[in-house]
């Protein structure tokens, strides 16, 4: 029930308003003049207010302008009833906010129209308001569950969708699986892509899976999150054979490459996949388990789909305390230079050692540099440790000079991020000068990941460290980028083949002309060769038969700590 404010000074009137509208079903409240109008207005807040111009006290225009500044009554409508008729009056009223006029004496009808049509014209006002209100509303909940720059849903969106579908799928003994996409992009451009472009590739990569959902449904919702990762919830399955041919349709899907600007861009994906409620109840259990599980595949650099399981976990955390502890190994002594020696088969002499790192862990025993050196690159470790094996390095074969045992080059490893550091070349010579280790001994071996850079920066380099006298080998020939190309564009001082193409040598054909090939334009370019990972006796005989006569392996000589190469030497 509407409730409508009378303020009129005259009783018989205010009496008459009164009786009228309680007829018509309407609640009234009065009062007698502009002050006491006030007082209820604010105090009631009516749903109108019917007043009179001219009052005692507080008249009705005063009283409307003070009602208009005010939150609470600002839009109350408001029929003024006056007996001057003048039209400067009827202005100053509608100036001042009022909806309507009736002028004194008004029939009883003339009111109630007045009043009615006032309340209809609320009434689509209000709708108006509604209506723009649920729109805004709308909005807001779209965007809040909505990412801004991809305008595919978010995490809270795949949270409530998540607790909306779990249960059922609880109760009818079945999984949901929850897909994490981790995406890398291989550009093959020059060209320099915005961070927001990578949030329009996401965008039409989830295009593309939506294609996947013809003519059968098979993901539920593709969402992206902040790790700018897909996740993707999948409709609850009974066999989890049934996720995994799901996951190796998307992983096809995406092995074909993006057309941008009529260049391709090539995706590399990988899926980990956690289920519920057998590898967590909570959506954010399940994002963390999928983000292990690619984390922990991602070291193999393997593209493809894992589901995760809990030993993945010891492994992360394995891979956690490694990481804290890599600071304060180097203080504490814990790691260790092994030397693998490269033997001339034509002189059976030892012509160069390489040195290999090992970490001597407290708690995990001895450590492969195979799984701490991926986590040193990762955490940027890899630079410290790097100036602290060469140096260590220099300092051990200054000893074995000091005994006369040491009359070969040294090898040292040097990974790309050291490399591609600004000063790279000055910090090297100025290691091995406050070593005072002679430089024509020092052989840097790089990975031919280094030559996928920019080539004249490496070229200047390699040439400022041939300049001091430094020399430069080729790491695992043959496995990386290119390889031939590269010694044409560069001084190499040797080529250590990859024990890829050692092993078994003399029993497949196809390894043999590759070797072949590789030992006859190496010769052509006078550069060294040194064959890797030499087991077997088989082996060295046709190596040495095809003009490879420096050979590092097991066959002579396993990587060894430092007193046990003196007693090798020693030996020689």
């Amino acid at each position: 029930m509407n409730t409508i404010l009378i303020i009129e000074d005259e009783p018989q009137i205010r009496k008459n308003i009164q009786q009228i509208l309680d007829l018509e079903g309407f609640s009234t409240i009065t009062a007698e003049d502009g002050l006491e109008g006030l007082d209820m207005a604010k105090k009631h807040q009516p749903d109108m207010i019917i007043c009179d111009v001219m009052m005692p006290n507080l008249d009705g225009y005063g009283l409307i302008e003070v009602l208009r500044q005010k939150p609470f009554t600002a839009n109350i409508p408001f029929i003024f009833l006056t007996a001057k008729a003048e039209n400067s009056d009827l202005r100053q009223g509608m100036e001042l906010g009022a909806d309507d006029y009736l002028i004194k004496p008004f029939k009883a009808d003339e009111l109630i129209r007045a009043i009615s049509t006032r309340f209809e014209k609320r009434q689509v006002l209000t709708q108006r308001y509604k209506t723009q209100i649920e729109q805004m509303e709308s909005e807001i909940y779209h965007l809040v569950r909505h990412d801004s720059l991809t305008g595919l849903p978010n995490q809270l969106f795949l949270e409530e969708y998540f607790n909306q579908n779990r249960l059922q799928a609880y109760n009818q003994n079945q999984f949901l699986p929850l897909l994490l996409i981790d995406i890398d992009f291989v550009y093959h451009t020059q060209l320099l892509f915005k961070p927001s472009f990578k949030h329009l590739l996401l965008k039409d990569i989830a295009a593309r899976l939506n294609e996947l959902n013809s003519p059968d449904p098979i993901i539920d919702s593709i969402c992206y999150l902040q790790t700018d990762q897909l996740a993707l919830l999948l409709k609850p399955v009974q066999d989890s054979q049934v996720t995994a041919d799901i996951a190796q349709q998307i992983l096809a899907n995406l092995s074909k490459p993006l057309i941008v600007n009529k260049q391709e861009i090539v995706i590399q994906a990988t899926i980990g996949i956690a289920c519920y409620p057998n590898d967590a109840l909570q959506l954010g259990e399940l994002l963390t388990h999928a983000e292990v599980t690619i984390e922990h595949y991602k070291l193999d650099h393997t593209h493809s789909y894992h589901f995760y399981n809990p030993e993945i976990l010891d492994v992360i955390f394995r891979k956690f305390i490694l990481e804290s502890d890599f600071l304060q190994a180097i203080e504490k002594n814990e790691f260790l230079l092994y030397y693998q020696p490269q033997i001339n088969v034509q002189t059976g002499k030892v012509v160069g050692v390489e040195a290999l790192i090992r970490w001597q862990h407290p708690e995990y025993g001895m450590v492969s540099p195979a799984e701490f050196i991926p986590i040193a690159e990762q955490t940027g470790f890899i630079l410290p440790l790097g100036e602290w094996i060469l140096k260590r390095a220099c300092q051990q074969l200054k000893e074995l000079q000091a005994e006369g045992l040491a009359n070969f080059k040294l090898a040292v490893n040097i990974s790309p991020d050291q490399f591609t550091q600004e000063n790279f070349v000055q910090h090297i010579n100025d290691i091995i000068a406050s070593e005072n280790f002679n430089p024509d001994l020092l052989e840097l071996e790089l990975t031919e990941t280094v030559f996928i850079q920019d080539i004249e920066l490496v070229k200047n380099k390699i040439n400022e460290l041939k300049n001091y006298g430094i020399k430069v080998s080729i790491d695992d020939f043959g496995t990386g980028y290119s390889s031939f190309k590269y010694l044409h564009e560069f001084s190499f001082s040797h080529l250590k083949i990859d024990r890829y193409f050692i092993s078994n040598v003399d029993k497949i054909e196809t390894k043999q002309s590759i070797l072949k090939s590789i030992i006859q334009l190496a010769n052509t370019l006078k550069v060294d060769i040194v064959a890797e990972g030499v087991e077997t006796n088989e082996e060295v005989n046709w190596l040495k038969q095809n003009n490879c006569d420096v050979i590092q392996g097991y066959f002579f000589s396993r990587p060894l700590p430092i007193e046990n190469l003196k007693v090798f030497l020693l030996a020689q």
